[in-house]
């Protein structure tokens, strides 16, 4: 597979916490950090530090425009509730059998300026096991 650009990403959601994804419209960015656990198990006589690794955490960003007939209210409810949704980040759709997905929890922003463009953005933690297809 060739190199991408990221014009053709995609955030989609499953309010539903199962896999009937809709894409989410008017974002522009998204970010994925799955970093993970690590503990010092360095001991005396060690050559160098030493560690063991544990459990990543995932979680990660979202950005765009907020579009009244495009920008999801829904990103906004399920913000505001107690509900985790089903997640899947796709690089690019020319390549769509490649993304992340699991269960999310989510946060959402807002942010109106005189001298720019509305926009929102937010934030989200895993709430059960990801995965990246193909595996």
């Amino acid at each position: 597979m060739a190199r991408q650009h990221g014009y053709k990403g995609e955030v989609a959601i499953d309010p539903t916490g199962t896999t009937t994804y809709v894409a989410v419209g008017s974002l522009n960015n998204w970010t994925l950090d799955t970093t993970r656990d690590r503990v010092d198990v360095t001991c005396f006589g060690d050559p160098q530090k030493q560690y063991v690794q544990g459990l990543s955490d995932l979680k990660g960003t979202f950005a765009g425009i907020w579009d009244p007939l495009t920008t999801p209210d829904e990103i906004f409810r399920i913000a505001m509730g107690d509900v985790a949704v089903g997640l899947r980040l796709t690089p690019s759709t020319l390549s769509a059998t490649n993304f992340f997905s699991g269960m999310a929890y989510l946060d959402a922003s807002i942010a109106v300026a005189v001298n720019g463009a509305i926009t929102v953005s937010g934030s989200f933690a895993s709430a059960g096991p990801w995965t990246m297809a193909p595996p």
